[in-house]
Order: C-alpha cells, then sequence, then structure tokens
C-alpha cells in the first residue's frame, strides 16, 4: 500500500469518526429518524421539548374524512378543544452512540397520555358532518322481496346504503386523533352501517315462489252488471305465510273478505231506491226480497279455488235470490202498493197489467201492512185466513212477507180505497176487489218483488 493510499483511508476513516461523534451528539438531543410515539411520528423532534411540541402540535392538527359519494369532510382539533399531554418516556434513554443501527429500525413508543375534548362540541361537530347529515343519506337495504312487471316477484340484492354508525365513527375518530393520523377513509374503517342479511333465505325462496304462483291466477265474482276481481294483492291478501315461508289460503281472511263481500252485494233487508208510479222517487227499507249471501258456504268456496290456483269465474253461493242480480235487483216485472194513495199496481216486463184501490191494514189497530221491498214466496186457492178472533175464506192468497201478510180478495167489501184503512182496515192483508184478485194472481210468480211504501213519509 502507497503512503498516499494510506493517507487517502485515514482521512476517510477521520471524517468517518467525526460524523459517527456528530450524529450521536446530534441524537443525544433529537429523536432519531424512524421514531414514533403512538404512531406519530416524532422523528427529529428535540428531546427535551418533546411533551410541550406535541402538546402544541393539536393547535393545528385536523383530520380528513373520506366517505363514499366522493363525501369529504375535516375535523379540526380545535374545533372540539382536543389536546393530549405527554409526559416523559423510555425513548430518552435510546443511546445516542448506537444511531447509525437505531436510525433504520422503526421505533414506535406507547405512551399513557393525557387527553382533553369538548365532548358537547365533538358530538355537534359529528352531527354535522357531509357523511352523516346530507339529504341524500340512504339506509342500507337487506336482502327483500321485489317485483317487476314482465319479471314477477323476486329477492333484490342487498344494498349498502350511506348510513354511517355514529358511535362507531367517534371511536374511530378518536383513535385517529390519538395516532394524529391526518387522513381516514370511511370504508376502510368500516363506519357504514352493513345491511342486515335474510333471517331464512330458504323461507324467502319459498315465499317468493308463492306469491309468483299466485300472481299466476285471478278469481271473479260475476255480479251481472257488475264483477269484483281478485288478482294481485288482493289475492295475496288472503293468504298467510306458514312455518317454511310458503303463502297458504289463510281462513279467517277468507272469511272477513266474504262478510265485506257480502255487506258491500246483499240487498236482503236492505234500503232501496224506488221510482214510483207517477215519477217520485221512495227510499224503502226492510222487506224479504233480495239477495243474501250464504257466507260460510261461499268461504269455503272461495277456500277450494284458492288452493287450487286456476283461474276461475265464480258466482257466491246464495241462501236467497232475487230476481235480477243487477243493481236494480227489482228488475222490470213486480207489484207496487202505495198505502198513502191505497192503490196497487202490477208491471210484467215494464208494462202495467192491472191497477186498483185497495185496503191496506189499519194502523191505529196496530196493524198496518209493513212496508219494505217484499216478495210473493207462495200462491194459493181457496184458504181460509185465521187469527186469534177471525177467520175468513178467500179464492186467492198471496202472502209476501213473514208476519201473515198478504194480498188477497175480499168479497165482503163494498169499497175501496181513501181513508178506509185509517177505520176499517185489514188485520195487516192488502184487500183487493175481488174483480181484480184472479188478474193479480193469474200475472203474480213465486219470487216477485212486492213494493210497499207510504208515499207521505217514503218520498225523497
Amino acid at each position: 500500500m502507497t503512503k498516499k493510499m494510506t493517507k487517502i483511508i485515514v482521512v476517510i476513516l477521520g471524517i468517518l469518526a467525526l460524523l459517527y461523534v456528530l450524529g450521536s451528539l446530534v441524537f443525544s438531543q433529537v429523536y432519531m429518524p424512524n421514531t414514533s410515539v403512538n404512531g406519530a411520528d416524532i422523528s427529529l423532534q428535540s428531546r427535551a421539548e418533546l411533551p410541550k411540541l406535541f402538546k402544541q402540535s393539536w393547535s393545528n392538527y385536523y383530520l380528513k374524512l373520506n366517505g363514499r359519494g366522493d363525501k369529504t369532510d375535516v375535523i379540526r382539533a380545535t374545533d372540539i378543544d382536543y389536546v393530549e399531554t405527554m409526559p416523559s418516556f423510555d425513548g430518552e434513554r435510546e443511546n445516542p452512540w448506537a444511531w447509525p443501527i437505531l436510525a433504520f429500525v422503526p421505533k414506535d413508543y406507547k405512551v399513557d397520555t393525557s387527553i382533553e375534548y369538548d365532548d358537547e362540541k365533538f358530538e355537534k361537530e359529528l352531527a354535522e358532518l357531509h357523511i352523516v347529515s346530507d339529504s341524500d343519506i340512504v339506509d342500507p337495504q337487506p336482502e327483500r322481496i321485489a317485483y317487476e312487471n314482465g319479471k314477477g316477484y323476486y329477492i333484490a340484492p342487498a344494498e349498502s346504503g350511506t348510513r354511517i354508525n355514529g358511535p362507531k365513527l367517534k371511536r374511530a375518530v378518536l383513535k385517529a386523533f390519538h395516532s394524529q393520523d391526518r387522513s381516514m377513509d370511511a370504508d376502510a374503517a368500516k363506519l357504514y352501517i352493513e345491511p342486515k342479511p335474510a333471517e331464512s333465505p330458504d323461507k324467502m325462496k319459498n315465499h317468493v315462489a308463492s306469491l309468483n304462483a299466485i300472481e299466476s291466477y285471478a278469481l271473479t265474482y260475476n255480479f251481472s252488471d257488475r264483477e269484483e276481481a281478485l288478482s294481485g294483492q288482493s289475492l295475496i291478501d288472503l293468504h298467510s305465510a306458514d312455518e317454511t315461508g310458503a303463502l297458504v289460503p289463510d281462513e279467517e281472511k277468507v272469511k272477513g273478505y266474504v262478510e265485506a263481500l257480502a255487506e258491500k252485494y246483499d240487498t236482503f233487508h236492505g234500503t232501496r231506491d224506488f221510482k214510483a208510479t207517477g215519477g217520485a222517487m221512495m227510499r224503502i227499507e226492510g222487506g224479504i226480497y233480495g239477495w243474501q249471501i250464504d257466507q260460510a258456504k261461499t268461504s269455503e268456496q272461495l277456500m277450494t279455488a284458492l288452493k287450487a290456483q286456476q283461474s276461475e269465474e265464480m258466482e257466491p253461493i246464495y241462501k236467497r235470490k232475487a230476481r235480477s242480480r243487477n243493481v236494480d235487483d227489482i228488475g222490470d216485472s213486480y207489484i207496487e202498493i202505495d198505502l198513502a194513495r191505497q192503490h196497487m199496481w202490477l208491471y210484467s216486463h215494464g208494462n202495467l197489467v192491472v191497477q186498483t184501490d185497495i185496503v191496506s191494514g189499519n194502523p191505529y189497530a196496530g196493524n198496518g201492512t209493513p212496508t219494505g221491498v217484499q216478495e210473493i214466496w207462495m200462491k194459493e186457492r181457496n184458504r181460509t185466513l185465521k187469527g186469534a178472533t177471525w177467520s175468513s175464506y178467500v179464492r186467492y192468497w198471496m202472502p209476501f212477507d213473514w208476519t201473515g201478510c198478504g194480498i188477497h180478495d175480499s168479497s165482503w167489501r163494498g169499497s175501496y180505497g181513501g181513508s178506509i184503512y185509517l177505520g176499517g182496515g185489514s188485520h195487516g192483508c192488502v184487500n183487493t176487489p175481488s174483480s181484480k184478485a184472479p188478474i193479480f194472481y193469474e200475472n203474480a210468480f213465486e219470487g216477485m218483488p212486492v213494493i210497499v211504501y207510504n208515499s207521505s213519509k217514503h218520498a225523497i
């Protein structure tokens, strides 16, 4: 080795020794590179001034929050009066002479700092964040049953939404502050409320299959000039889910539906508006004429149809039937009796066949002829009518209610109409002249409506 080379090596070693000494002196006063406390970088910070500098660092500290939909927020330590104070810690006793090695080794010291902040201000700050309070925030949606035209019912996938978990957000922000992180991704921190999983996927599948089966058919009740359709949701409403999630006909719901059907369409004992001879409208309540659904049998009929799941047009099963199922169930063939005018008419297919004055029941003796839309429920010849104190033979007998009142001839009377009934009326029957009774009898039929009203009371 030459003298020149020796000098060069000596100089280099001297420089390295000087750098080593200078580094030791420097790192006895400041922290080495790759040094952090509680995750916060303190590299090259003064050892003596660290607690003071650490406390002061909060005056300009902020955390940036990044959320879904490009939403961003910033929370500053000063906004919530956040500050941490740090005591001395073991990192001060690092051997500065070992800096050539320690400077390249990551060192994160855990220190119990003293944390202070205004919780009320913190809660207010969190509540006003864009990722928390914007109007377009939506809740997560779990898997759910949905409907689409042409596709039917299906299981829609879960949707994440943009609703933040408040308590989790608060804990995450405090943790980020403690580490003096500069940013936090809400997704990465798992701060969003996740959609709840379906309680029972198999039940949901069975439910969807049932819905699509119900969607495939319709039931229609025919009421002549009206119909009551059951399809889609109205059919679904008559079912309940069983333990497997499948939909099965619900007997109680079916009974409720049939009860509502009867309330809507039954006319038996109902109220009708009737255009009387002469043109006036009468509102007439009660009577034995009209439609009455047999609710028990109709419920059974509907349960059977629901189980079959086939499209079908049906009629309810009736206890009582009228002549027409139209809204005007009286039709155009009927007997009309006005107690005020003491007159009776018979119409057949809209044509007046016969009319006559009558004598009806005596209202002052408690025998007034009952009003209402009644019905000829029997026709009989040569009948002896009997009461507690009387007996009358008649040739033509047509009872129209269930109290014993009816239309019959009355050979014992010489005059009809006017006010005879108020003093010498019948026991409730409609006394008819012997010359007219046969005509009424011949043109009447069982089931024929008999409209009895008092035009002085029922006109509207």
